[in-house]
């Protein structure tokens, strides 16, 4: 299922598969735009089925109470929010359009990239573990984006990334090429979510 969100800066894409003979998907995504901010969040609950999906549907529900907060701390709320459930490995980014600062929030096996329009990217390597209630450090960055730069958050389900200049050289998702979101990207053995999101370009102001 392919899935769209919109404001006057980002434009993203997700897309998100349930393994092959489940009824319920143990991933999950959430995007909230607040007009200064965005926050992006992708949890994929540990194994697959019901257990998942209630692991992943908690830590959204945390993600939309608590999005006004860092993305730390609204890391450290889904982490709480889990105790008793199975868990779950989790990435929040949450854009600052008045800075133009990306801050991420990572715990568990979500892969995270951050593209600039010149060439080079930021790949963080995901924390080892998972959430469940535990006191954990939860690793955190900030990072300096500009227009044009595009981003990717994934769960393991995912095989092959698409190469970034099919990113960069998007001018909008909305009509996000085939060749970003084929899915003979994602593994048919597990849960899959990819989300890409793209920094517009401002338009150019011509003067008389």
């Amino acid at each position: 299922m392919l899935t769209y969100f919109k404001d006057q800066y980002t434009d993203i894409a997700t897309v998100q598969q349930i393994k092959p003979g489940n009824a319920v998907c143990g991933d999950g995504h959430m995007v909230i735009q607040k007009g200064t901010y965005t926050v992006c969040a992708v949890v994929d609950g540990l194994g697959s089925g019901q257990g998942a999906y209630h692991s992943t549907m908690t830590a959204l529900e945390a993600v939309q109470t608590y999005h006004a907060e860092s993305a730390d701390v609204i890391l450290e709320h889904c982490n709480r929010a889990l105790l008793h459930q199975r868990g779950a490995v989790m990435t929040v980014i949450k854009i600052d359009y008045e800075s133009n600062i990306l801050h991420y929030a990572n715990f568990g096996n979500i892969g995270f990239v951050l593209f600039h329009p010149d060439g080079s990217f930021i790949q963080p390597m995901p924390t080892r573990g998972y959430l469940c209630g535990r006191k954990s450090k939860i690793k955190s960055d900030k990072f300096l984006y500009s227009p044009g730069s595009a981003f990717m958050i994934y769960t393991d389900g995912v095989d092959r990334l698409p190469p970034k200049q099919a990113l960069i050289d998007q001018s909008g998702l909305y009509n996000v090429s085939e060749n970003v979101v084929a899915a003979k990207r994602f593994n048919q053995k597990d849960d899959a979510t990819l989300m890409v999101g793209k920094f517009r370009v401002p338009a150019a102001v011509h003067r008389g």
